[in-house]
């Protein structure tokens, strides 16, 4: 399982792909969106590194954050960022670059929140 670093380090690489892309070009704002979830779904997962923990899917790690006092509050952000990949990577439902610009504070939530606990 990856490390408390690893996760750390492809969350950061998540985001900076986020950023190189080109929100005009077809297909690039699902990407973003998907990537946004799943840089917080990599810093979500250094957190539970730092507990000897990992998810072995998305259910147990939904779960894991609404049980674990600590992080709990974060569930919201999480869980908005999930849907919001989950639409785009199944329901093609299309989005703007207003949606990436609206998502990217609850990453930025997350990130922030969990930066003590992987120091």
């Amino acid at each position: 399982m990856p490390n408390k670093d690893e996760h750390i380090k492809k969350a950061e690489e998540d985001e900076l792909f986020v950023d190189s892309l080109d929100f005009q070009k077809p297909g690039h704002l699902d990407w973003a969106i998907t990537a946004l979830f799943y840089a917080a779904l990599h810093y979500i997962e250094a957190y539970f590194a730092t507990r000897k923990f990992h998810s072995a899917d998305h259910r147990t790690r939904d779960s894991s954050i609404q049980r674990d006092v600590s992080i709990r509050h974060l569930y919201k952000d999480y869980n908005e960022l999930k849907n919001f990949s989950i639409n785009a990577r199944y329901y093609m439902v299309r989005f703007n670059a207003t949606d990436v610009a609206t998502l990217k504070p609850r990453l930025e939530t997350i990130r922030r929140e969990i930066a003590p606990y992987v120091r």
